[in-house]
């Protein structure tokens, strides 16, 4: 069900930004991620839990934050810090025409912008140490199928914003801020949300509402459930793999690796137990992605041979 979410809703996405290409007035980039939002939230029975700040501030559009919290040594996480740009098209005396990102240099100075994401991000906001990251957004005219090791162009794209940050810096030539210049090291949405399902021993933790328990005629079983193998190793696996097949990738010897000791804020978020104060704290929209698989877990290692062989595949969720 996320997977197919992820392949679907680029694919909406697109069309609803095509039919706005000839207004005045364009759909903004917070709309496109509102929408966005708005689909992951029927998706909590699968760990995906949605929390909106009271009033979002400027910065970054969302967090990200996949979470493994009975990992040893107090939990993994990998946060992603988003900003989401959507690209506009240039038509040439010739009657052809090419697609760019016209606010890819944004700020002022010049590329402003995106220098302060990755700098924000390296100071570990909220205590978090942050990975920012750029989420394209492309209408159905601009999108292209893969071709040989180019990915496709999707309605949702995403690179790393330190691949981002050293080209704008400044201010950056149109040619830059072509959709084909960063075209190669291209995610998907599928690459952030399709992952293996995996089959666990350990019963989930009990549930927050009132339940009904049942008492087997045979007694007691070890109960067995399915859950999504998003874990914190797997996701910097999977983004250092498509990283390194890409070109213009900055700082190559570069690896995203999670972090330990997930904060007892998030925790809460994924129990469903937010405080006020903890909503005080947020500063955009944030999705939190659980897991309660643990790399001692048998199917840690199946799930990680899973990925390597189907990047961003449908994996049965």
């Amino acid at each position: 069900m996320l997977c197919e979410f992820a392949n679907r809703f680029p694919r909406d996405l697109a069309q609803l930004l095509e039919r706005d290409r000839y207004l005045t007035r364009n759909f903004r980039e917070e709309t496109a991620t509102d929408l966005l939002m708005m689909g992951l939230m029927p998706l909590q029975p699968l760990g995906v839990r949605v929390d909106f700040p009271d009033e979002k501030v400027t910065g970054a559009d969302m967090d990200w934050i996949y979470a493994a919290p009975h990992e040893v040594g107090g939990g993994s996480y990998l946060r992603l810090m988003i900003q989401s740009k959507r690209c506009k098209e240039q038509k040439l005396k010739d009657g052809s025409s090419y697609w760019y990102y016209d606010h890819l240099d944004h700020g002022t100075p010049k590329g402003s912008q995106t220098q302060t994401l990755v700098n924000h991000a390296a100071t570990s906001p909220d205590g978090m140490a942050t990975l920012p990251l750029y989420m394209f957004y492309h209408p159905q005219s601009a999108l292209h199928g893969a071709a040989g090791a180019l990915p496709a162009i999707e309605g949702i794209n995403i690179r790393l914003a330190r691949d981002v940050v050293g080209t704008v810096a400044g201010g950056c030539k149109r040619k830059e801020k072509k959709v084909s210049r960063w075209r190669a090291g291209f995610m998907s949405l599928s690459d952030l949300l399709c992952w293996p399902v995996v089959d666990l021993p350990s019963p989930p933790s009990p549930p927050a509402d009132p339940a009904t328990e049942f008492l087997l005629p045979s007694g007691f079983r070890a109960l067995r459930y399915l859950s999504i193998a998003f874990h914190p190793d797997l996701v910097a696996e999977r983004i250092n793999l498509i990283r390194g097949e890409a070109a213009h990738a900055a700082d190559a010897d570069f690896q995203v690796r999670p972090s330990r000791e997930l904060p007892d804020s998030i925790r809460r978020a994924i129990a469903g137990e937010v405080t006020d104060k903890d909503r005080a704290t947020l500063k955009r929209p944030r999705v939190i992605l659980s897991t309660p698989l643990t790399r001692e877990d048998p199917s840690f290692d199946q799930a990680r041979a899973a990925v390597r062989r189907r990047r961003g595949r449908p994996a049965g969720n």
